[in-house]
């Protein structure tokens, strides 16, 4: 189906049944289409509500870059727009970002008692001062690169060191949704990781470079009475790299297949 917010036409799907629905938000750059395996095994016991993120597969790209709070009031938005008051929370990556300030927020209007969050963002690692230094040095040397007096000096250099430091996420997507990650991934959530409330599982796979399994470790040490669970062998992608011990796993927590 479709909808408008905020003016975008949005992708959304709505699968399976039941008392209870999932509120489905996928990572960085992957259309619900990716997940089609994870969604049809929800669908077995719940209702199961999906969406394209703005920029991201069928859905409109924003007019301007967005932040997590834009990421937040949005997914809020399409809850409104499908009278949603309470779900069950499952985020991957960045979708896991967007649900741990959901969950953190007593004021949230969506109800959320329970959550799963899979290779979730929102821990920014600890920096050495030669990081630091580097970084510095980088954000002279791009605005030496792009200022209009000084860019015929610089411009080629400074290129070169962009394409060297960029993700390959920030490599493929237009200048909108590249200030948009920017914004996103400094996103240090750990101060409101305390104040969840809500049961939640982390899944996480036991090679993840993307968002490693320290950080999956310091999120249950943070939220009260989380629980990790870690798919062997598995990447960023577990339900892709183990998905039979990935299945088991969200099978146990809620009771599929019974």
């Amino acid at each position: 189906m479709e909808l408008t917010i905020n003016g975008l036409s949005v992708r959304c799907e709505i699968t399976g049944s039941g008392s209870e629905t999932v509120l489905f938000l996928h990572g960085w750059g992957a259309s619900i289409t990716a997940y089609a395996p994870v969604l049809s095994l929800l669908s077995q016991r719940f209702r199961v509500v999906a969406f394209d993120m703005p920029g991201v597969g069928g859905t409109d790209e924003p007019p301007a870059p967005m932040t997590l709070d834009d990421y937040v009031s949005f997914t809020l938005a399409v809850c409104r727009a499908l009278s949603l008051e309470s779900a069950v929370l499952v985020g991957h990556s960045h979708g896991g970002r967007i649900a741990l300030r959901l969950l953190s927020d007593p004021a949230c209007p969506l109800r959320c008692a329970r959550a799963v969050l899979i290779d979730a963002a929102g821990i920014v690692p600890a920096r050495s001062l030669g990081w630091k230094l580097r970084a510095r040095a980088y954000t002279l040397l791009r605005r030496l690169g792009t200022a209009r007096l000084t860019a015929p000096l610089f411009a080629e250099r400074y290129e070169v060191q962009r394409d060297r430091r960029s993700s390959a996420d920030y490599r493929a997507a237009s200048p909108v949704m590249r200030q948009t990650l920017s914004n996103v991934v400094s996103c240090d959530l750990q101060n409101l990781m305390p104040r969840i409330r809500a049961e939640v599982l982390l899944v996480w796979g036991e090679r993840d470079t993307a968002t490693p399994l320290s950080d999956g470790q310091r999120m249950q040490s943070l939220i009260p009475g989380a629980g990790l669970a870690v798919v062997s062998g598995a990447g960023h992608f577990p339900f892709v790299d183990n998905p039979a011990q990935f299945s088991a796993i969200l099978s146990a927590f809620f009771g599929l297949n019974q």
